[in-house]
């Protein structure tokens, strides 16, 4: 009898080990996928910044090079445009 108890008390103690093993494996792998979580958010917040800023230099290059001084001053010196005359201006209107 007492052979059993002893025994009975042994497969308590590895099951309980295993259980606490188990739950203590558990705990250190979610924290560890929380910090990599953290980091690649924090990556990706960084782009984003990084992206946005881009973004924004990007339209304000897009309206100099879309100003109206700019296109006048090429037109005039690169292609030797000029201002028409009011007898060169023709007016189409569309018949709806």
């Amino acid at each position: 009898m007492k052979r059993f108890q002893t025994r009975r008390a042994l497969y308590a103690g590895v099951i309980f080990i295993s259980l606490c093993s188990s739950w203590a494996m558990f705990h250190v792998w979610t924290r560890h996928l929380s910090t990599e979580l953290g980091y690649a958010l924090s990556r990706e917040l960084s782009l984003q910044e990084q992206l946005a800023s881009d973004n924004k230099a990007l339209k304000l290059e897009i309206s100099t090079l879309k100003s109206t001084e700019r296109l006048e001053t090429i037109a005039v010196n690169n292609l030797g445009m000029r201002t028409p005359q009011p007898g060169q201006v023709v007016y189409l209107w569309k018949k709806e």
